[in-house]
């Protein structure tokens, strides 16, 4: 039973496809909009996605930081 519940919890990931974002590309976090630099590419250990380890690009006074977020969290950066 618990089997078929994971199952059905994701059953619309396909885990074959590659990752949306690669390593030294820029993309943007969906819920503050901040700008991101992207530093580690691996698949999630307890989400059926990628996970991705990125320094957020803050601005003065602020200090950069790394962040390690799920696909899902994250947008293309805006140009």
């Amino acid at each position: 039973m618990k089997d078929q519940l994971w199952e059905e919890a994701f059953m619309g990931v396909d885990r074959n496809r590659p990752a949306r974002y690669e390593v030294g590309g820029r993309a943007s976090l969906k819920a503050t909009g901040q700008p991101v630099e992207i530093l580690e590419v691996r698949r999630g250990e307890f989400v059926p996605d990628f996970v991705y380890k990125v320094r957020i690009l803050a601005e003065r006074p602020a200090r950069p930081y790394n962040l390690s977020v799920p696909e899902h969290d994250l947008s293309d950066a805006e140009a």
